[in-house]
């Protein structure tokens, strides 16, 4: 263990890394993007342009089947599991103590 933290340390070098991008390459780079950002721009006010219903829902949730996920269970809109009564009671404690602090 002590030779190789020894080796560790003689084993000093300088780290070259990638030689600078050329101008060249990084306008090739910015006119890419360019050009991708316009072409999805352009597909999407062309399906804006055939379209007569509003989309306001129209995300999908992506669920990977094969990892076995349950997606049978349906969402419960039970207002009393998260305990939003006792919220809210606590909250009108609150409110009062502090309204009797005042008008007393």
């Amino acid at each position: 263990m002590e030779d190789l933290e020894r080796e560790k340390g003689i084993k000093f070098f300088q780290c070259v890394g990638d030689e600078p991008h050329t101008e060249a390459f990084t306008q090739w780079i910015e006119e890419t993007r360019a050009n991708l950002e316009s072409t999805k721009q352009n597909n999407m006010r062309k399906r804006d342009c055939t379209r007569f219903t509003t989309e306001t829902d129209s995300d999908m949730v992506v669920v990977d089947t094969t990892a076995g996920a349950d997606i049978t269970n349906q969402p419960k809109w039970d207002h009393f599991e998260n305990n939003h009564f006792a919220m809210r009671r606590r909250l009108v404690g609150i409110f009062l103590r502090v309204s009797n602090k005042l008008i007393s």
